[in-house]
């Protein structure tokens, strides 16, 4: 257990986004980068993990072991995503029944996603790594989060060592003991968005969250919320890079079409912000095992992606790069 707000390394960075379980993916990225095996750098670089390294692919165990294993001997920095938000909380949720030692099916046709299933050891080895892992890495001219940086949250967070878990708890308690006594229903819609966007461990995590004017499905549930593309308003000078939010390779094919996407008609190489300074890094790569189960991996293009830095370059695990542009 540390503090949950950490300081990133001097130096240049490979900041890898989401890998939801692919073990294969993420290997070729690090070649392409220059790794070796063990995590070293010609250069001297440093891999950052935005997180969500589990759920939905098919070796979360062995993508959770070789970020373990490049963190151990000094290559690499890793943060807490909502995926392993879930795990440390015990929840059971779409993607993560390998965790549970349980096989997953589709459920429009019932095709099974193969995984890497967990048991009691691999789970406690599991456990063990993710109350290691901070909500967040910043320096003076960068802030990787995983899915939003928001000041207040950010403010928030005990300087002092504190447990991911307990913060949660504790302050879920205090927001629906508010919610009550300001007359709200426990679970209203009033009491779930104020415990999604005035705790720091879930804004952090997953963002934050406002009524939308259309009801949609996603999640095999009728969604009454929608994500807020908070980067759209942030203004601070310090770069800030994250994951989370599934943007395409191209928009009009994107690989889950359920809900608001929000970054509308941009190219995926574009900066975002007013400033042009906010970067996402996750290309919708956790799609790709459902795709291997439907059989559609070639009609949706899906990328492991690392945006290095200071470079302001994206690197594809089938090693194309691409310049970060700035235009609008």
């Amino acid at each position: 257990m540390g503090t949950l707000l950490q300081t990133l390394p001097d130096g240049p960075l490979d900041i890898v986004g989401d890998i939801h379980g692919e073990l294969e993916a993420l290997q070729d990225l690090l070649r392409h980068l220059g790794y070796d095996s063990e995590g070293n750098h010609p250069q001297g670089r440093h891999l950052v993990f935005v997180g969500d390294l589990v759920d939905r692919g098919p070796d979360s165990l062995g993508v959770v072991r070789l970020v373990s294993r490049l963190m151990e001997n000094g290559g690499a920095s890793c943060i807490v995503g909502n995926h392993e938000l879930n795990l440390l909380l015990g929840k059971r949720r779409a993607g993560n029944e390998w965790f549970w030692g349980e096989g997953q099916e589709l459920r429009d046709n019932g095709h099974r996603i193969e995984q890497v299933l967990a048991n009691d050891d691999t789970r406690v080895e599991i456990m063990l790594f993710l109350l290691r892992l901070p909500l967040a890495l910043q320096r003076a001219d960068l802030r990787v989060v995983h899915a939003c940086w928001d000041t207040l949250a950010v403010k928030s967070l005990p300087e002092a060592q504190c447990g991911l878990v307990d913060l949660f708890y504790d302050t879920e308690r205090a927001i629906t003991l508010a919610a009550v006594e300001a007359g709200h229903m426990r679970n209203s819609m009033a009491a779930n968005l104020a415990r999604q966007n005035d705790n720091p461990v879930t804004v952090l995590t997953s963002g934050q969250e406002r009524p939308t004017a259309e009801p949609f499905r996603a999640g095999g549930q009728t969604r009454h919320v929608e994500r807020v593309p908070w980067w759209e308003s942030y203004e601070d000078s310090v770069e800030v890079v994250f994951g989370h939010y599934w943007r395409a390779l191209d928009p009009d094919n994107r690989a889950v079409k359920r809900g608001p996407y929000l970054f509308g008609d941009r190219p995926y190489h574009q900066a975002l912000g007013p400033l042009h300074n906010a970067y996402c890094v996750d290309f919708s790569v956790g799609y790709r095992n459902v795709a291997r189960a439907k059989g559609d991996v070639s009609r949706r293009s899906t990328a492991l992606a690392a945006l290095r830095h200071p470079e302001r370059e994206l690197m594809l695990d089938n090693g194309s790069r691409i310049s970060v542009s700035d235009a609008p």
